[in-house]
C-alpha cells in the first residue's frame, strides 16, 4: 500500500541527529524514546514519500533551515531532560532524607518506650518487693512467733 511509504521526513533528520550524538551509549531506550517524542513535537510535519525527493526538491537554505531546526530541537528536549532527571534527584533525595529523619525518630521513641518500660518495671519490682516484705511484717505482727527463751522460763519457775 502506498500509504506505508509515507513519512514525516524531520523523523529522519531527528533520528540521523541523535545518531550522530551517540546518546544512545550512555542513555536508556525510554530516554532515547522520550527525547525523539519531545523533540518532534517541536518540529513541524513535512510528510514525504520517497527521501531521494528531499534532495531533488529542496534547496540547499530549506534544507540548512530544517536541520537547525532539528539541531535546536533536539538540544531543547535534551536540555529539558536533564533537568527533569536532576530534579527527580533532588527529589529522591529530599525524599530519602525524609525517610531517614522518620525512621531515626521512630527509633528515639523506641529508645525512650523501652527506657520507660524499664523504669516502669523497676518500679513494679520495687512495689512487689516492699509488699512481700511488707505483708511478711503484717504476718508476723498478726501471728507472732512465740519463741522461749530458757532464761525467761528459769525466772517465771521461780516465782
Amino acid at each position: 500500500m502506498a500509504i506505508d511509504e509515507v513519512h514525516n521526513y524531520y523523523e529522519d533528520l531527528v533520528s540521523n541527529y541523535i545518531d550522530a550524538l551517540e546518546l544512545s551509549k550512555n542513555r536508556s531506550e525510554d530516554y532515547i524514546a522520550d527525547l525523539y517524542c519531545l523533540a518532534l513535537n517541536q518540529l513541524p510535519c513535512h510528510y514525504i514519500r520517497y527521501g531521494v525527493d528531499m534532495i531533488f526538491y529542496t534547496s540547499d537554505e530549506k534544507r540548512r533551515e530544517m536541520e537547525d531546526r532539528v539541531v535546536f530541537a533536539v538540544t531543547s528536549a535534551v536540555n529539558w531532560l536533564e533537568k527533569e532527571r536532576l530534579e527527580h534527584q533532588e527529589e529522591e533525595k529530599t525524599r530519602n532524607a525524609e525517610k531517614q529523619a522518620e525512621q531515626a525518630a521512630k527509633q528515639e521513641q523506641i529508645r525512650k518506650d523501652a527506657e520507660r518500660t524499664a523504669l516502669l518495671a523497676r518500679d513494679i519490682v520495687k512495689r512487689v518487693s516492699g509488699d512481700v516484705s511488707g505483708a511478711a511484717k503484717r504476718d508476723e505482727k498478726s501471728h507472732p512467733v512465740k519463741v522461749k527463751s530458757s532464761s525467761k522460763k528459769g525466772k517465771s519457775s521461780g516465782k
